[in-house]
């Protein structure tokens, strides 16, 4: 299935659009919205194969809309759907996967969807990534650990999974990273660091485990395989005491907590991290 969402501010447009989709059976219609800033709303945090974007819209015009969309995650294939011809050149220019003529057609439809499932077979879109956080914070795509320009940008993103999908705002974020620099100069890392975050996920296909809203960014949890959160399930349902979770332990104990990262944030829950898997280890061990 090619799960997709379209754009429009007429109504009457979407509703027929629907109509068309409801009887191809390659689509998975996910959801569509009157504005651009509903569907980013909506990218950020499930993920598309494709979209269908009106031009001439209020606001954002569905050029603008389209680049914002490939910033946040540059494997969504885009289709323009417009009653206007003069748009074609910069349509193509955004690397759009085609470009539809109003009204839309069951057989024009036809054809896109031809070309969405060759785009899709060429792709290996990536499932969930493994996120470590014992042994040094590396993320795991395909069984790769991924490669970062930047070290501030991977550490915000360490940061962030640390907090465990809690909201946190520019300035905690900047307290935890940049703890020696004065408001003005850490806001200014922030952004350009917190830009080169987004553009890594984005061309990693993993735009999707972030999410930023009002000034707030935290982890998806339910978008990612992390090691430090499986450790944190078996606490919290009372799995642990079970013959076969003392290596698990001692692997995790022998590792540390973000060890070799250099990240002081990271210090105390490490701390109490190591204390836990030593006493889990010693109960373990009455087990055996």
């Amino acid at each position: 299935m090619i799960r997709i969402a379209a754009v429009d501010d007429e109504r009457h447009v979407l509703e027929r659009f629907a109509g068309l989709v409801s009887e191809v059976k390659e689509l998975e219609l996910c959801g569509l919205f009157r504005t651009g800033r509903q569907l980013l709303s909506y990218v950020k945090e499930h993920p598309l194969d494709a979209v269908f974007l009106d031009i001439e819209m209020p606001g954002v015009n569905g050029l603008q809309l389209a680049g914002q969309i490939l910033d946040l995650n540059e494997n969504i294939d885009i289709v323009f759907v417009t009653a206007f011809n003069q748009y074609a050149v910069e349509a193509f220019e955004v690397q759009a996967i085609d470009y539809i003529m109003k009204p839309l057609t069951e057989e024009r439809l036809e054809k896109t969807v031809k070309r969405l499932l060759k785009t899709k077979s060429k792709v290996n879109r990536p499932g969930k990534p493994f996120i470590q956080c014992f042994g040094g914070f590396e993320v795991f795509q395909g069984g790769k650990a991924l490669t970062w320009k930047n070290s501030k940008a991977k550490e915000v993103l360490a940061f962030l999974v640390h907090k465990e999908g809690i909201p946190v705002n520019w300035e905690k974020i900047s307290d935890a990273v940049w703890p020696d620099y004065n408001s003005e100069k850490a806001q200014t890392n922030f952004h350009a660091t917190t830009y080169l975050l987004r553009k890594r996920l984005a061309e990693a296909g993993l735009a999707q485990i972030l999410e930023n809203g009002r000034g707030n960014y935290r982890i998806k949890k339910d978008q990612v395989d992390c090691d430090l959160y499986q450790l944190e399930e078996l606490f919290r349902t009372g799995q642990i005491n079970s013959k076969e979770n003392f290596r698990l332990f001692e692997q995790l104990e022998k590792k540390g907590y973000m060890d070799g990262s250099g990240y002081a944030w990271a210090y105390s829950k490490a701390a109490e991290l190591d204390e836990m898997c030593k006493r889990t280890i010693e109960k373990l061990k009455n087990i055996k």
